[in-house]
């Protein structure tokens, strides 16, 4: 055995090595995000019209536009704080929201569009920032807010079987119900080609 230590003790000391690295890395580990809400809480906020403010509401809040920084300097409201989405969860982000959520301070998100603005706010309210609500609408580039209109035709329905995995009846807005049924596919071989050709 001492033999085989002497004859391989660099291999060894390089195995020693590597192991304490990755039990360092190990214990110094970054921290993790951790979801706070589960899939029914998520849908039930969803269609949740509390987590909306009217653009009449924004006064004392304070406004976090997620738009691109080249857009947010072109133009912006004085109390806006820019948050491009993809520096949403950057560490300076979430200490800042954290410090809002700690003072308790209403947060309105805003982007170009009320949709532009929706996922990043899900994000944040499934991490636990319950202090974080959304536009209703959004800022044009003439840095003026406008609200957001549903199209005459849209209504609004969340078929929850589906987002469960349940096979049930989907009813449409007109009151039929449709089923598909299942069809078999029989494959057809071609015979072979007498010539040329591709």
């Amino acid at each position: 055995m001492n033999r085989f230590i002497k004859t391989n003790s660099r291999w060894l000391g390089l195995l020693g090595f590597a192991f304490v690295i990755v039990l360092l890395a190990f214990i110094f580990r970054p921290k993790t995000l951790n979801y706070q809400l589960n899939t029914n809480e998520t849908i039930k906020l969803i269609n949740d019209p509390a987590i909306e403010v009217a653009i009449e509401q924004i006064a004392g809040k304070q406004l976090i536009d997620i738009r691109s920084t080249e857009l947010y300097l072109n133009s912006h409201p004085a109390s806006a704080v820019n948050i491009p989405i993809r520096q949403l969860l950057d560490k300076e982000s979430l200490k800042m929201l954290d410090n809002l959520l700690a003072s308790n301070k209403e947060v309105v998100m805003y982007g170009s569009s009320e949709l532009e603005a929706a996922a990043p706010l899900f994000l944040l309210r499934q991490l636990g920032y319950k202090n974080v609500k959304l536009l209703k609408g959004g800022i044009n580039q003439s840095n003026e807010f406008f609200p957001s209109s549903p199209a005459s035709t849209e209504v609004q329905v969340l078929d929850t079987a589906a987002l469960h995995g349940k096979q049930e009846q989907i009813i449409t807005p007109t009151g039929t119900s449709t089923r598909k049924k299942s069809e078999t596919i029989i494959p057809v071989r071609k015979g072979a080609s007498a010539g040329g050709g591709c």
